[in-house]
Order: C-alpha cells, then structure tokens, then sequence
C-alpha cells in the first residue's frame, strides 16, 4: 500500500537544527552561517518573524521571497488605472 501523503524525499520532512544563538541584551541574535547558506539568507534581506502569542515557538520567513507575489496580489486589488484610461 503507498501512501500518497508521504513525502517521497526524506529530507524534505526532517527538522534540522543548523545551530543556536544567544539573544543580546538589545534583542538581536546572530543567524547561524549554516543556516543563511541553506536558506540563502544574504545581507539586507528582511525577515518576517510570526507566531501565536503564549506559545514556545515562532517561525521566521523572508519576506524577500514574498516580493513578486505580493507585486501580484496589489496589481489584482489595485489594477493601474493608466491601462484603464488608456482603453476608454
């Protein structure tokens, strides 16, 4: 019997810790170096850090990675009214 849902490549479904870091009195942390080269973290990218208050856990995404999806969402939510006055 083969479960679909299952993923095919093992390491797609494992958690790797890539290190730790200490928290700075300021509230800044250093982003393992393993970690940046995995995810291709490079200067001047933003992060966005989300999770649910009261909990243990956050996760961290890069908004970076966002940038051409969100150009497509406001583009579908504010279409250019330069197209719009061009085609009356």
């Amino acid at each position: 019997m083969n479960d679909k849902s299952k993923p095919k490549d093992k390491k797609s479904a494992k958690t790797v810790v890539f290190g730790t870091s200490p928290v700075s009195s300021r509230g800044q942390l250093v982003i393992p170096a393993k970690l940046r080269k995995a995810q291709n973290i490079q200067p001047g990218d933003t992060l966005v850090f989300t999770g649910v208050p009261g909990s243990t856990y956050f996760t961290v995404l890069n908004a970076n990675a966002f940038d051409g999806f969100t150009k497509d969402l406001h583009n579908l939510l504010e279409p250019d009214t330069k197209k719009e006055k061009k085609g009356q």
